[in-house]
């Protein structure tokens, strides 16, 4: 488990727990939606995939740096740009957390899961990189 200024890069035990088996045999991700915008144009799909790994962890990097420093809105506001990845891409299990990180930076007000929160976005993103990474031989 590696940390980064109190947030771990790892889900809490009590929440891996939670997940249920059917999501660790799964993909962790869909793109049948960005193949039907692209109508099946894999070298767009590519880019696309690889413009989400490159940028994902730079998203990560500043919603925490912003966490850090207090600047919750500023927070969500990086969040919510990550989102439309997220969604595009069909990856459930990062929709959780990015929507409740950005509903603080909208309410300004954090709230006792968001370090949780924080921790569960970056371990999850950091599997669904590599899952690609290793499906699109990147």
């Amino acid at each position: 488990m590696t940390e980064n200024n109190g947030i771990s890069d790892e889900v809490p035990l009590e929440n891996k727990e939670k997940l249920s088996e059917s999501q660790a045999n799964t993909k962790k991700y869909d793109l049948s939606q960005l193949l039907m915008v692209s109508r099946g144009d894999m070298s767009f799909v590519r880019s696309i995939v690889k413009m989400f790994i490159v940028k994902t962890p730079l998203y990560i990097d500043r919603i925490t740096k912003e966490f850090e420093s207090g600047n919750f809105h500023e927070m969500g506001e990086v969040a919510h740009q990550l989102k439309q990845s997220i969604y595009a891409m069909g990856i459930n299990t990062l929709r959780i957390p990015v929507m409740a990180i950005i509903l603080v930076g909208r309410n300004n007000n954090p709230d006792d899961d968001l370090i949780l929160h924080i921790a569960n976005l970056k371990h999850f993103a950091q599997l669904v990189i590599q899952d690609l990474k290793t499906d699109f031989d990147l």
